[in-house]
């Protein structure tokens, strides 16, 4: 009886965050649509600052997505991922907060989502329960349409216990709430500032960012190429040798050492090994801004059986 209750409240729940999902991509499409033929009559077809895509246009358009995608997925790696979800770090508030601001706005995902879903990747890793395993559903499933299953496994019942004891202050609760409305009003500013088409396509390449990098790269990629350092279970691999790639995503493509030791806050544990993301954590610490609290292992050479210590 109470099993189906909770069945039953889980059912409406998801109904709720449908509902409002949809209401707010419906409030998006209105505001561009609003926006596209509101700016051309009151400042002009590019805006404040369009005529800088004038000239090298592609160069340009592409040099704002590599950095916007580098910048993204390093606060999601730092904020999301490696404090709020495997305590590896402490950031001081009001860098947290920033990082959380920045992924709402470009990614319009909230911490308590984030983690609440990646926490049942750990626990499922790999499983037919995996929100986005492509052992189980396919590398071009995961990679082109993981982002869904994501989108999906936010409202399972399961996932939902793990996101209601992730503790949340007000503002965190109003991300959550409201996960639309940051995207909303930066599609605006940008439209305005360059225009109804670049303001677009900058937007497009900002949403885009995270079903590439984040779902399509590290769950996708890191979980079906590259080597083991360790036997974690699951079929997590190393790519980080993939320098380009993994400076995009922060360090996260030595996705076997995190699999295997998740509350390190540094993914690299050898020598030819580089993790971006705790370069950064680093030098947070060195000011201030970020205490490191995870314990960094020591890697063991299967081969020559030596020890090998790993610095925080």
């Amino acid at each position: 009886m109470l099993q189906d209750v909770g069945k039953i409240c889980s059912s409406r729940d998801m109904k709720k965050s449908t509902l409002i999902d949809v209401g707010f991509i419906f409030l998006l499409i209105s505001a561009w649509a609003i926006a596209w033929t509101a700016i051309p009559m009151g400042i002009g077809t590019n805006g404040f600052f369009g005529n800088f895509f004038l000239t090298h246009t592609v160069l340009k358009l592409a040099t704002i997505f590599v950095v916007m995608a580098h910048l993204t997925i390093s606060a999601m790696s730092i904020c999301f991922h490696r404090q709020h979800t495997h305590q590896a770090l402490r950031l001081s508030k009001g860098v947290d907060m920033a990082m959380q601001t920045w992924l709402w706005a470009i990614s319009s995902i909230s911490k308590l989502d984030w983690v609440s879903v990646h926490v049942y990747h750990h626990v499922y890793s790999d499983t037919d329960k995996d929100p986005h395993s492509p052992k189980q559903k396919g590398l071009a499933h995961v990679f082109f349409l993981g982002v869904f299953d994501y989108a999906k496994a936010k409202g399972w019942p399961e996932v939902r216990k793990i996101r209601e004891r992730i503790p949340a202050n007000a503002y965190e609760r109003f991300i959550a709430g409201h996960t639309f409305m940051a995207p909303v009003i930066l599609t605006a500013l940008l439209m305005i500032a360059f225009g109804p088409k670049y303001g677009t396509i900058l937007s497009v390449l900002n949403f885009a960012i995270t079903p590439l990098f984040a779902v399509g790269g590290v769950n996708a990629l890191a979980h079906a190429f590259g080597y083991q350092n360790y036997d974690s279970k699951d079929e997590s691999r190393n790519l980080g040798f993939l320098v380009p790639l993994n400076w995009i995503i922060a360090g996260e493509l030595d996705h076997n050492n995190h699999h295997k030791y998740p509350k390190s806050p540094n993914f690299a544990h050898r020598w030819f090994e580089f993790d971006f993301g705790f370069f950064y954590v680093r030098g947070l610490n060195s000011i201030g801004l970020a205490a490191i609290t995870g314990t960094v292992p020591r890697y063991v050479d299967v081969v020559s059986k030596s020890e090998v210590a790993i610095t925080a």
